[in-house]
């Protein structure tokens, strides 16, 4: 008899693997790649720029999320540079870009300063009242 015929969900299950199917919406790496070469892989709120093995990291942050419930644009205008840290506090809601442009924490009162910007990447202010709404700010 196979040693593989039975198992209990409730027993540990090492080594066993189990087939899963998920979906996640496909980005433009492209997109994500040029919001970063022009900001030169720099946090558009804090201008760090980060090395991992010896190379410049930065992530691409969508203003308005991709898929439900946001349904945001994979476009530049809907993109930030930032590093990790703010790719979490702004995901989390925690920071806010606001109407002047300048990132504010969003249960609190501190400037964290203006938004660096470049020419060549502008961002659409319709996401970032987008991301002002679900934060609880555009009354």
């Amino acid at each position: 008899m196979p040693d593989t015929a039975f198992f209990n969900r409730n027993q540990p299950t090492a080594g066993l693997t189990e087939k899963a199917t998920t979906s996640r919406i496909v980005r433009n790496t492209a997109l994500a790649n040029r919001v970063k070469e022009i900001h030169d892989f720099r946090c558009q709120v804090c201008g760090t720029r980060l090395a991992s093995r010896r190379r410049p990291y930065a992530e691409a942050a969508h203003i308005q999320g991709l898929g439900n419930p946001h349904q945001g644009p994979d476009e530049l205008h809907n993109l930030l540079c930032l590093c990790p840290n703010h790719h979490v506090l702004f995901d989390g809601l925690e920071i806010h870009v606001n109407a002047e442009g300048v990132v504010r924490e969003t249960h609190g009162n501190g400037d964290l300063g203006p938004l660096r910007r470049h020419r060549d990447h502008p961002v659409d202010e319709a996401y970032l009242r987008y991301h002002r709404n679900l934060c609880g700010l555009n009354h």
